[in-house]
């Protein structure tokens, strides 16, 4: 092999190595901190990249080929120097955590405190804490908070190497927030008859909808289907409860798949619940948001029962 291939060699091999490492992911044993490192070398891959094949490269040695690669040269620049211009901004205009809730065993809030964007219910936030010196990898998270509010919020369930230390978190803290993302709301699909259905910590979006109508007092008719394991794992009891108590269109239903001791719904949220709960599945617009396997299972039972395809919306998310 002639040493003037063993760089587009290595490149190549790297290039494989992060799209590897991207598709895998959640199958490999890997920390989130682990595949964002691997993902971030692909921006010293693409220049090594470039430099080969336009110095090297046989098919690059015609002008129009070479015009064509400084031109996406020029657009990977432009696309770098933004997102450095972006992270100094970000750097410069920390958040301050205001509060540090525990909502149930496994599960807090944490408050953010600092200028933000103007963002929409149901959308999300690109996060990183600064704790002990140390500062964390990006990570996303839905915004629990409502616009109505004085504060950011996010809601967060231990289950991941980096959701688990957030019940270490500390007043007075800092983050970096990248924000607003997502387009996961009623109001871009609004109707009379909302049916949001939520497993687990999939209600984060939810709470910042409901807490959105009750603070402006929309007259919606609303539908919270929330399927959790046991009641402790019941976030944001009391305030549900004094939501429902003070908006007659609001009903939440409660499914509990493994408590005995539970005069409610128990199980799955499968179609008999669906069709005991929900009056209208062809005017109604649904909202769905929780692990993979039930959105997928409930998009299914809300098609056969004959909900339409484009009333049905669903928010897919990662717990790391």
């Amino acid at each position: 092999m002639s040493i003037l291939k063993l760089p587009g060699l290595i490149t190549l091999l790297l290039l494989l190595l992060a799209a590897g490492a991207a598709v895998c992911y959640g199958v490999l044993p890997l920390k989130y901190e682990t595949w964002k490192g691997m993902h971030k070398t692909a921006y010293a891959v693409f220049v090594l990249a470039f430099i080969h094949s336009f110095f090297i490269g046989s098919d690059l040695q015609r002008w129009p080929m070479r015009i064509v690669w400084v031109i996406l040269a020029i657009l990977f620049a432009g696309i770098v120097a933004y997102k450095l211009r972006h992270r100094s901004y970000l750097r410069r205009n920390p958040f301050r955590v205001a509060g540090v809730s525990q909502e149930t065993y496994d599960t807090w809030s944490l408050h953010f405190e600092g200028e933000h964007p103007p963002y929409n219910l149901g959308q999300f936030m690109i996060i990183q804490l600064l704790r002990d010196g140390t500062t964390s990898e990006p990570h996303p998270f839905t915004i629990s908070s409502s616009p109505t509010g004085e504060r950011l919020s996010i809601s967060v369930k231990s289950v991941g190497d980096f959701t688990a230390t957030i019940g270490q978190t500390k007043t007075a803290d800092m983050a970096y927030i990248d924000m607003p993302y997502g387009v996961f709301s009623f109001l871009t699909h609004d109707a009379p008859d909302l049916v949001f259905i939520a497993g687990g910590i999939g209600i984060t979006p939810f709470m910042s909808m409901l807490r959105y109508i009750f603070d402006k007092k929309l007259e919606k008719n609303v539908t919270l289907l929330w399927g959790n394991k046991t009641k402790q794992d019941i976030a944001f009891r009391k305030e549900l409860e004094t939501m429902t108590s003070e908006m007659p269109s609001l009903k939440v239903v409660h499914v509990l798949s493994r408590q005995e001791a539970w005069s409610g719904e128990k199980g799955f949220i499968d179609a008999a619940k669906l069709q005991k709960y929900v009056d209208n599945f062809q005017v109604s617009q649904f909202f769905i948001c929780g692990p993979p396997p039930m959105m997928r299972a409930v998009e299914r039972t809300l098609t056969d029962l004959g909900a339409p395809k484009n009333r049905i919306h669903y928010e897919r998310f990662a717990l790391r």
